[in-house]
């Protein structure tokens, strides 16, 4: 088993890589793997949810960090906080995920345009890699609206 296998993963560089939740057995992969922290863009109440994720990262010495963003309402507030623990967490080895990384490429991506000097071409095809695969998942508006917000400069 290994990270690789996770759902929708993406390798970003040798300290973060990106997927939709990973089993009990990924997770242990992560810890062999030398990664330090998880962070959960997931509620708990997502249907693939782990049972206690919190719990498990801790057995396996995995910092856990949850920000549980709502599917339907996505806000700057939980970008404002992923930005925040990701700073924090920027020099460890990182694992972020949700349910089945739409949220994640979302997230990051924005981030990356941010803070990591990614060119627009490079963030918006980190997003496009997860949300065109699958035409049941093409981009809503309150997605849409949401990157477009949060990815706008604050004059």
């Amino acid at each position: 088993m290994s990270t690789e296998e996770i759902f929708n993963y993406r390798y970003i560089d040798e300290n973060v890589i990106l997927g939709g939740q990973p089993d009990e057995a990924q997770l242990h992969a992560a810890a062999g793997e030398g990664f330090q922290v998880v962070i959960n863009l997931a509620p708990h109440s997502s249907s693939n949810a782990l049972n206690d994720e919190a719990g498990l990262c801790d057995s396996l010495g995995l910092d856990y960090h949850n920000i549980p963003v709502d599917w339907s309402n996505p806000t700057p507030e939980d970008y404002a906080t992923f930005v925040a623990v990701l700073d924090q967490v920027r020099q460890k080895k990182v694992l972020i995920h949700c349910a089945a990384n739409y949220r994640v490429t979302a997230f990051f991506s924005t981030y990356a345009l941010q803070k990591l000097g990614w060119s627009q071409q490079q963030a918006d095809a980190l997003v496009t890699s997860i949300w065109e695969q699958d035409p049941r998942w093409l981009m809503s508006d309150v997605w849409s609206t949401f990157i477009q917000k949060i990815r706008t400069p604050i004059e």
